[in-house]
């Protein structure tokens, strides 16, 4: 049987350990000077090189790899027993004449609290022939009393760059003919982990040959295809949900699992929130041409205020799929959430549909920048519109505080004309306030203080408190100031969670069904 690539080219030197330069710089100083520790912690994500060095340590050593490594996995071997068997090991079996003894134990994190405690005392005091290398991939769930004991040394992950160097050097030797593209894509992946990328390599290899592209790697990897993925925007764009469960459906005969789908949703929506705020990050420079067309052309379907909805709804559902009775439906149930935002109460949903009110969901590619344009105008010539009409009106002296003493009779006139004038979506903002009296004839608009949405937008915008305060002129002949201010959202002042349904139903023309 062929030697698995990841044995076959693991360092056997510091020098070959790639991505490691700052613990290599420092074991090598250390050997150099004849003084390493009698105990390290090496943490850091998998498959970056902490067992390769602990090997590497060992040799350098000159110990045989028979007699003198002992590696030990914790995450199997982590009861009180497994300790008193290793503490028996080191002290009545000598190593080679003249020679250190390793012991390797990985996943150190994993011993139990006892079997921790019981390898103190040893690790405190070892023979004078023994080291001992840990190594984990949690370091903050290992005891702080063996962390005390070691000499810690943080790996990090191995960056792009460097795995298609290493995975291109295997090709060569291996005489393997792969494009770029699939290397790259390969280390983007990997996530930092040189092993997971060499062991996906030989995987593609093994599977497609030197024909290997990226739709290949995608059906190992359990992902869905770029196709459907834009298949899938396109259809939230137009509200269309019987092709996204048709996709769905497809992508399950194909043998991916909801999970997979997740993932991929996953990773589109957070390379679009990249190239929309941090387009010259790693992240999104690392991922393939076809990815990047597939980002950019989604893009054109998303505002920053739809892509914050989804990235709120997907990790609501990243935290609850894993313990769901069905996954199938919890998914199924997303993406109809996406689609369907009056099935959703949170505000970001509650402006979604605004949007689709007000004809801003379904756009094109071609036309957006030309929409966009558009809407700015429209704005911007109602803003102006209120302000003009605002300082038209005569201006009223301010009164005594009991001239705004009926104020409660007024409000609903206020949401009527706010219905007739303003937009729904700033009409809806309205709804979802509760007014209240303050001394010097102030008028208090009351939000819960978990809505912090609706705070940002009314705090900034000033034509929606410049109309308020021109109805309770012309009403009521009296000049208010307006302040927003956020409280508990167990107040008694607050819309209540009946009424507020009943003003979403309002604003939305929705009928009770009783």
């Amino acid at each position: 049987m062929q030697e698995a690539f990841y044995r076959k080219y693991r360092p056997a030197s510091l020098e070959e350990l790639v991505g490691q330069s700052d613990a290599v710089q420092l074991i090598q100083q250390q050997v150099k000077n004849d003084n390493l520790s009698h105990a390290y912690l090496f943490s850091g994500p998998r498959g970056v090189g902490k067992t390769s060095l602990a090997r590497i340590i060992a040799t350098t050593l000159g110990c045989d790899p028979v007699f003198d490594i002992t590696e030990i996995d914790a995450a199997s071997h982590n009861k009180v027993d497994d300790i008193r068997d290793l503490n028996d090991s080191i002290n009545f079996i000598a190593s080679s004449p003249g020679n250190k003894r390793v012991f390797i134990l990985d996943e150190v994190h994993m011993l139990s609290n006892a079997a921790s405690n019981a390898f103190l005392k040893t690790l405190e005091e070892p023979p004078a022939h023994v080291i001992f290398i840990l190594a984990t991939t949690e370091p903050d769930r290992v005891l702080e009393t063996i962390k005390s004991r070691t000499t810690h040394i943080a790996f990090k992950r191995i960056s792009n760059e460097e795995i298609v160097e290493t995975l291109t050097r295997i090709a060569k030797s291996e005489k393997i003919k792969i494009v770029d593209e699939v290397l790259k894509y390969i280390s983007n992946q990997s996530e930092g982990s040189l092993r997971d990328a060499i062991n996906l390599f030989e995987q593609t290899h093994n599977t497609f040959g030197d024909k290997a592209n990226i739709d290949d790697l995608y059906s190992i990897l359990g992902k869905v295809s770029n196709a459907d993925m834009f298949k899938i925007i396109e259809s939230i764009n137009v509200q269309d949900t019987s092709e996204v469960l048709n996709i769905l459906q497809s992508n399950y005969n194909k043998g991916l699992q909801p999970l997979d789908i997740l993932n991929s949703l996953t990773g589109l929506f957070r390379n679009i929130f990249y190239f929309k705020y941090l387009p010259d990050d790693v992240n999104y420079l690392n991922i393939s041409e076809n990815e990047k067309d597939l980002v950019k052309n989604s893009n054109e379907y998303i505002n920053a205020r739809e892509l914050s909805r989804i990235l709120d709804i997907l990790d609501e559902l990243n935290q609850s799929i894993q313990s769901a009775p069905s996954q199938e439906l919890k998914l199924e149930l997303f993406l109809i959430k996406l689609i369907k935002p009056e099935l959703a109460s949170d505000i970001k949903s509650i402006s979604r549909r605004v949007d689709l009110l007000e004809g801003e969901s379904t756009l094109k590619p071609d036309s957006k920048k030309v929409q966009k344009v558009t809407q700015d105008t429209k704005e911007n010539i109602e803003n102006k519109t209120t302000k003009k009409k605002i300082s038209e009106e005569p201006s009223t002296p301010k009164s005594s505080p009991k001239d705004i003493g009926n104020f409660d009779v007024y409000w609903p006139k206020v949401l009527q004309k706010a219905k007739e004038e303003l937009t729904p979506r700033k009409y809806s903002y309205l709804t979802l306030v509760s007014p209240e009296i303050g001394d010097q004839n102030k008028l208090i608009l009351l939000i819960n203080k978990e809505n912090e949405y609706l705070i940002s937008e009314l705090n900034k915008s000033n034509d929606i408190k410049e109309f308020i305060s021109s109805c309770i002129a012309k009403m009521m002949g009296i000049s208010i100031s307006i302040e927003i201010k956020a409280i508990d959202g167990t107040s008694e002042r607050l819309v209540s969670e009946n009424g507020f349904q009943d003003n979403i139903n309002e604003v939305f023309d929705i009928k009770s069904i009783d």
